[in-house]
């Protein structure tokens, strides 16, 4: 057989077969008739009916019909969850934002105290500088004083004549040496005496060492100026300032012109 009768025979089936089909799904299922569906004829219950009496139709029994049940709104837990999450992360953040800002504001307020002290530390420590110099410069100014008023008496009161001179009125002998001790401390004024003791300075502090303390002292013998002169080993200032009043208490013999000089207390420990 040739192959064009093959195909030809195959194609003859198949569409034989598609035909076939078709007559059976669509075309015959048409071609049924409907069943009669009759009359419903009620016989009765019993086997022997007579009579004009009609069997008793059963009442329907109406069954109870329950309330639909009410439609349950779904819970939106996850949309609660997640909307209390976002206002946790909020309320942190707000937190941290806070704690962030208070902690600037302390590192400023700390800054600014730091500040505070430090300009507060460099105005003592001017000041101090500023109260070194002043002391510093008037004690060069009284030691210079003295130099000058040791170079006059040097140049005038030395002589190789000795004795000593007497004098009328009020005014006390002189002491041509110029110096002298009394109860462990010693003093220097040219031309001047003492007039009556060396005021000794009282103190309270086991301290031990010397104090040398520049005086200026009028014509009437007062003590005009005390200041702390050198050698000075005593740094307690409750000290120096007891020797400093000491010095203004003592009295010297009278004199024409101001004279310079200190006085030297020795302090022991008690």
């Amino acid at each position: 057989m040739k192959k064009s009768n093959k195909y030809g025979v195959l194609g003859s089936f198949l569409f034989c077969g598609i035909l076939l089909l078709l007559l059976l799904f669509i075309y015959l299922p048409g071609l049924k008739k409907p069943e009669d569906e009759g009359l419903m004829i009620s016989f009765g219950e019993t086997e022997e009916g007579s009579g004009m009496t009609e069997t008793p139709v059963p009442k329907p029994v109406q069954i109870p019909v329950s309330a639909p049940p009410k439609p349950v709104k779904p819970v939106k837990q996850d949309l609660m969850t997640q909307t209390d999450n976002s206002f946790a992360i909020a309320e942190q953040k707000r937190k941290d934002k806070q704690r962030k800002v208070q902690e600037l504001l302390e590192r400023q307020q700390l800054e600014n105290v730091r500040l505070e002290q430090r300009k507060q530390q460099e105005a003592i420590e001017r000041q101090r500088l500023e109260n070194e110099r002043v002391q510093a410069e008037q004690k060069r100014k009284e030691q210079d004083a003295i130099n000058k008023a040791n170079a006059m008496n040097g140049m005038f009161g030395n002589n190789n004549s000795t004795g000593s001179g007497s004098n009328t009125g009020d005014t006390q002998q002189g002491n041509p040496v110029g110096k002298g001790s009394s109860g462990g401390n010693s003093w220097s004024l040219s031309g001047r005496n003492l007039s009556g003791r060396l005021v000794s300075p009282s103190y309270n502090e086991d301290v031990e060492g010397k104090i040398t303390v520049n005086i200026r002292v009028d014509q009437s013998g007062r003590v005009t100026s005390a200041s702390i002169g050198s050698p000075t080993t005593i740094s307690d200032s409750q000290t120096r300032s007891a020797a400093i009043s000491a010095a203004q208490s003592t009295r010297f013999s009278t004199g024409k012109d101001v004279s310079s000089g200190s006085i030297t207390y020795n302090f022991k420990l008690r």
